[in-house]
């Protein structure tokens, strides 16, 4: 049996089956995501209750949010499935940690929020970013030494 790098011919193909699976289950839940999104944006509209009144705003746009995030992870692990690459690539996922953290501070509400959870907050996004420019930098350098 072949080797790959990260083990067997046996457990690539094993990889593989777990991805499609993943991949079909986060589409279900994108399109359950998608239909309380629905009915989010439906009862803000036939209640008394405004767009443009921010906790209004803020409930439908998070549920926006958790739909996109759904989707670029889908995307992520379905590019996967689709390419001779063994694992995810580790710069998709961490976009999709960004994305997440943007619907989190989207979302949040800093009048609520202790100091000490912003900082924390903070030091998050700027350690995802920092290894998403870090991965980044490494995949250019990798692609000038090809």
């Amino acid at each position: 049996m072949r080797r790959l790098i990260f083990g067997t011919k046996g457990y690539h193909y094993f990889e593989k089956g777990v991805v499609a699976v993943l991949t079909i289950l986060v589409a279900v839940s994108v399109v359950l995501a998608l239909a309380q999104s629905g009915i989010a944006l439906f009862k803000v509209i036939a209640s008394e209750s405004h767009l443009l009144d921010h906790d209004s705003f803020i409930k439908v746009f998070g549920t926006f949010m958790t739909v996109l995030i759904a989707l670029e992870f889908n995307h992520t692990v379905l590019a996967d499935i689709t390419t001779k690459a063994p694992v995810v690539k580790v710069r998709a996922v961490l976009l999709v940690a960004l994305l997440a953290l943007a619907r989190k501070v989207v979302l949040v509400d800093f009048k609520e929020m202790d100091y000490t959870t912003m900082i924390g907050l903070a030091v998050l996004i700027f350690a995802v970013a920092a290894s998403y420019v870090a991965v980044r930098l490494e995949e250019i350098r990798a692609a000038g030494n090809d």
